[in-house]
């Protein structure tokens, strides 16, 4: 049996990379994705662990800045700066690829409860991948397809979280293809599904009626009172901001995230992607004129590639230079993991026992400071 690291990322690259398909990412207890070995077909030939972005550093093979250059930027098309996250931006370089007849790679919302990465080959498709999703994403086998539309001669924007590009790499290997570019977010970390199931299945009980898409950073209340907006078969929606809605509680109280997500080794500098995108928070601080509270992009130009990419776009957008020391300040995420909540493994232990707003009121609340003391060594001695 192959020897795959305990910390997993949940990336994807054995799976990818297994040319028996031995490999299948399958959802643990926890509800993350991991991966699952059929010893019948598996011929121990080494592969995933040669490809696995937590047993090898992994690097972006074009040759990154000492500092990423850091610009401060929107789209100058509103519909679409309302639409996304932040700024817009992705949209803006996922168009420009597509008007250069390459195809972009990105996250979608495949059903209720199921996220995964998908090639849009088209300008009408790319709202599928427009938005946060705040789930923990299935990169199936889109690594593979990858290589085969870069051996094609197609050129790809890919974009998704550091260590999904990690992971492309590693399964690209010493191939240097001239036709791709990385995007890599800034990442809070990846949720579990599980918990997103029975976020689902609640709301699904109380309107009688079933989710069909879900937007996690609805900015109808504004950029940065943002709402998770959930629309249903019934044609209702429903809409709460970050400080009501259950579900974003405990994404935002780091409650259900990846184990890996407290030691991310690609979510800090060197960033791994061409490009890494994320939100400005404290934009209205660092370069007033331009927050309006309809959402500013953080751009890390970390190689050549990604800088002469931007530069294709500049009369699409609205950008100012920065620093990185300012963004870094309203965005520790760009250069290190959240931090793990101290009772995660009391939190998991309750998932199937307690309601959404249960785990709510038992998580997500500030405790006495020796209440905090004595549980973080009960998880101390529980980690040994």
């Amino acid at each position: 049996m192959p020897k795959l690291s305990p910390l997993c990322s949940s990336c994807g690259a054995c799976a990818n990379v297994c040319a028996r398909g031995a490999i299948t990412m399958q959802l643990d207890k926890e509800g993350f994705y991991r991966p699952v070995v059929d010893e019948n077909l598996c011929s121990k030939c080494g592969s995933c662990e040669r490809a696995c972005p937590w047993l090898n550093d992994v690097v972006n093979p074009n040759e990154s800045f000492c500092k990423p250059k850091t610009i401060a930027s929107f789209a100058k098309n509103e519909e679409v700066r309302l639409a996304s996250s932040s700024g817009g931006i992705f949209s803006v370089l996922a168009e420009k690829n597509i008007d250069q007849g390459g195809v972009v790679v990105g996250v979608a919302q495949l059903s209720a409860t199921h996220f995964g990465h998908v090639v849009v080959e088209n300008k009408e498709d790319l709202v599928k991948l427009r938005g946060s999703k705040y789930v923990q994403a299935d990169a199936g086998l889109v690594y593979k397809q990858v290589r085969s539309l870069l051996r094609d001669g197609r050129k790809v924007l890919f974009s998704g979280t550091p260590c999904q590009v990690a992971a492309l790499y590693a399964v690209l290997g010493k191939n240097h293809f001239e036709n791709l570019i990385t995007v890599d977010i800034v990442c809070h970390g990846t949720p579990s599904v599980k918990v997103w199931q029975k976020y689902v299945e609640e709301i699904q009980s109380t309107e009688k009626s079933n989710v069909v898409q879900s937007y996690f950073r609805d900015k109808q209340l504004g950029w940065r009172k943002f709402s998770l907006k959930n629309v249903f078969s019934s044609r209702e929606i429903r809409s709460h901001d970050l400080d009501h809605d259950r579900y974003m509680q405990i994404f935002l109280h780091n409650c259900a995230l990846n184990k890996s997500c407290a030691n991310c080794h690609y979510g800090k500098l060197p960033r791994i992607a061409d490009i890494t995108l994320g939100d400005y928070w404290n934009i209205a601080d660092v370069h007033p004129d331009m927050d309006d509270n309809k959402g500013t992009s953080v751009v890390l130009l970390n190689t050549k590639r990604g800088e002469n990419l931007l530069a294709q776009v500049s009369d699409q957008v609205v950008q100012c230079d920065s620093s990185l020391e300012s963004a870094v300040a309203g965005n520790p995420c760009i250069v290190r993991s959240s931090k793990e909540h101290f009772r995660r493994y009391e939190f998991f232990a309750d998932l199937d026992k307690l309601s959404m707003e249960e785990l709510v009121k038992k998580y997500c609340v500030s405790l006495p400071l020796y209440k905090i003391v004595l549980l973080k060594f009960k998880k101390i001695f529980l980690d040994r």
